[in-house]
């Protein structure tokens, strides 16, 4: 899978091509999804069916989502702001086929070092967080609600997002330190995913500590973060992935800020601002996952390019573009 001069990765996917045939020539190892789902300018593109009320759309829109073969994969992006209920995770289950895996993210109180002085932390905000990577809190009021066969089989990685900070707050080292102690930690059979946003933590010790817990690096594409490319060759340079999945999440567009790229997109019902370069790095991230058997979980948010939907479907069409060609991996990211 290569990027040949023939492969237009300016070129978009249209309305129609979300419910064209085609999914099934997919690896089965690469899931591809966006980043929440229940947003009403999908409507008429994703969504086709009448909902009773904007409760009934947002309960029972995952079903309808999960329908259309191109996604495999979803983020549940509101679990960083609350714990799951073991209640709303059976739900999901009961919407989504048996072979599709969603990405979980993990509660904010377990990955911010420091609150953001911000009026919904209460008295919290500007404090030094005390649960900080605490491992009990992850297993009673994240994974605990996990256990049903169900909600189990059906997901995939738990992403451990962490924002820029200062090594005023935390060294670097420090950080690291207590990032391995954390994942070595973890329950064992769960796949763990890391999301930093500060590029100099991409080191040998950061990728050490991922290799020892069988945990991976979340390939972020955001505002001030190195490029997919430039971090798959830091991580290759720092020794490679040897996890068995890759994960990939598309946030924002490179030098544009979240609360900026939602201004730029809102109501995210039509694709805006296409990026080549992310979508032929993603081509190489896929490339490397089908030429060694990992899973790669892909997920975008509307905040990327205006549209996740397009995004993906999109991606997926240049993944199906790309396969008869050549082998060309680009640079490594794991053993």
């Amino acid at each position: 899978m290569t990027q040949a001069p023939e492969l237009d990765l300016a070129q978009t996917a249209t309305a129609d091509d979300i419910f064209a045939a085609g999914a099934a020539d997919i690896p089965s190892n690469v899931f591809l999804g966006t980043s929440t789902w229940a947003f009403p300018g999908w409507k008429g593109l994703v969504y086709k069916r009448a909902y009773k009320s904007e409760r009934d759309f947002t309960q029972r829109c995952l079903e309808e989502y999960a329908r259309i073969p191109w996604f495999r994969t979803v983020c549940i992006d509101s679990l960083f702001y609350n714990p799951p209920s073991p209640e709303t995770l059976k739900r999901y289950a009961s919407q989504v086929p048996e072979a599709f895996q969603w990405v979980s993210k993990v509660w904010e109180r377990l990955t911010i070092l420091r609150y953001p002085k911000h009026a919904r932390y209460g008295s919290l905000a500007g404090q030094d967080n005390l649960d900080f990577l605490n491992v009990e809190l992850f297993r009673e009021r994240v994974l605990a609600a996990y256990d049903d066969p169900a909600v189990l089989d059906r997901s995939g990685p738990f992403v451990l997002q962490f924002a820029p900070f200062s090594p005023q707050v935390m060294s670097y080292g420090e950080f690291l330190e207590r990032l391995a102690e954390f994942l070595l930690k973890l329950p064992k059979g769960p796949r763990y995913a890391v999301e930093v946003r500060n590029r100099e933590l991409l080191t040998g010790g950061y990728v050490r500590a991922l290799n020892e817990a069988g945990a991976t690096h979340v390939f972020n594409h955001w505002s001030s973060m190195l490029s997919l490319k430039e971090q798959m060759l830091k991580v290759a340079e720092a020794g490679g992935l040897t996890a068995d999945f890759y994960v990939a999440r598309l946030l924002t567009p490179r030098g544009v800020s979240y609360e900026g790229a939602a201004k730029m997109f809102e109501p995210y019902d039509r694709m805006q601002q296409p990026s080549p370069e992310m979508r032929g790095d993603v081509l190489r991230l896929v490339k490397r996952a089908v030429a060694t058997g990992k899973k790669v979980f892909v997920t975008a948010n509307n905040k990327a390019e205006g549209n996740s939907p397009l995004t993906m479907v999109t991606l997926a069409k240049l993944i199906l573009a790309a396969r008869p060609q050549a082998a060309e991996a680009g640079p490594s990211v794991g053993q």
